[in-house]
């Protein structure tokens, strides 16, 4: 077996045991990174942001609620250490920003991991090179106001697929299976509403995301997005000019099958997916607020089925006049421990009028 061979079989190993940790809660191989939280403000709610006020990083859980943002331009750019509990050196970073005019918006991001590098030897244990993998989506978004109260949006998106490529003194080479375009779709519904005399703004949202090509792998094996609906509310009330809580629920449905045939088109996919009635994850968090000045939060995550994560999140946020920091940090509590348990993300936000 040629050098060469020997790469790509070992790169496909490590592949697998990487996205491995993804199938378990939406059965997508490839581009998992696409449903998971980058930022650090949703991912201290246990992963809720369909219908949470909307800010910089918006683009990422729900477009439409750009039309509804108070500062009319924004820019963030969040970090994550990526499977700080199996190997350093992985990372994922994620750049977002809009800008509002009028009853429209606009949006753009770009998210990245990378894997960092591993070294590679033959069997007789000479050194033959190193790998180096990474994914990344770049996304662009158009939301209008559609009334007083609603607003829709939607996302194109570009997306490569597991590109690895080895490099050393007697080989080389590159893996690259072909690339992605996928869109999405979302609502957002905001108005302000009275609990017990109190000032409070009840939201809505819902998005459809991920619906696009599948991604060639090798051969003729093609393996679909992991396209999924996401329903949410959030209950925002302010006790008093100080004081204020935001309580947020989100049902998100995996719109991928566990089985599903090489010709299957997207339509008889997420029909399917239907079929497996106990596969629905919903999340729960809080947010504190003071003076709208500095946030404490948490949150719960919950799969119901036996192959998903189950983890608490605490997150915490400063506002300094036009900047933002976040943060937060993950706790697992089921057998199958995510790949951000132990680890913490950071937020860094700009909005201006």
């Amino acid at each position: 077996m040629s050098c060469i061979r020997y790469i790509a079989v070992f790169t496909l190993l490590c592949v697998n045991i990487i996205t491995c940790f993804a199938q378990n809660e939406n059965r997508s191989s490839v581009l998992f990174i696409l449903d998971i939280a980058p930022e650090a403000r949703s991912s201290g709610m246990g992963d809720v942001g369909v219908a949470t006020s909307p800010d910089a990083v918006s683009q990422k859980w729900n477009a439409a609620k750009y039309v509804f943002a108070e500062q009319s331009r924004g820019a963030s750019v969040s970090y994550t250490p990526w499977l700080k509990v199996v190997t350093r050196g992985m990372n994922m970073g994620f750049l977002s920003g809009y800008m509002r005019f009028e009853n429209n918006a606009i949006g753009i991001s770009a998210l990245y991991l990378s894997t960092g590098g591993i070294e590679l030897y033959m069997p007789d244990a000479t050194y033959i090179g190193t790998t180096m993998s990474g994914e990344y989506a770049l996304d662009v978004s158009y939301s209008h106001r559609l009334g007083k109260y609603v607003s829709g949006g939607i996302t194109l998106r570009y997306a490569s697929g597991l590109k690895v490529e080895s490099t050393g003194s007697s080989s080389g080479g590159v893996l690259r299976p072909s690339p992605a375009f996928a869109g999405d779709v979302a609502f957002f519904y905001t108005r302000q509403v009275e609990v017990r005399n109190r000032e409070a703004n009840l939201s809505f949202g819902t998005s459809l995301s991920n619906l696009g090509t599948k991604v060639a792998l090798s051969g003729d094996k093609e393996i679909f997005l992991p396209m999924n609906w996401r329903l949410g509310s959030t209950l925002n009330i302010n006790f008093d000019k100080s004081n204020a809580l935001a309580t947020s629920v989100d049902i998100n449905k995996p719109l991928v099958p566990s089985n599903y045939e090489k010709n299957m088109t997207i339509f008889e996919a997420i029909g399917k997916s239907f079929d497996e009635t106990r596969d629905f994850i919903w999340s729960a968090g809080l947010e504190y607020s003071f003076r709208q000045s500095a946030m404490l939060r948490a949150g719960y995550h919950n799969s119901k089925n036996n192959r998903g994560y189950r983890y608490v999140t605490i997150g915490a946020g400063i506002v300094y006049q036009s900047f933002h920091f976040d943060g937060s940090y993950l706790i697992s509590t089921s057998n199958i421990s995510s790949p951000l348990s132990n680890t913490f993300r950071i937020t860094l936000s700009y909005l201006w009028k």
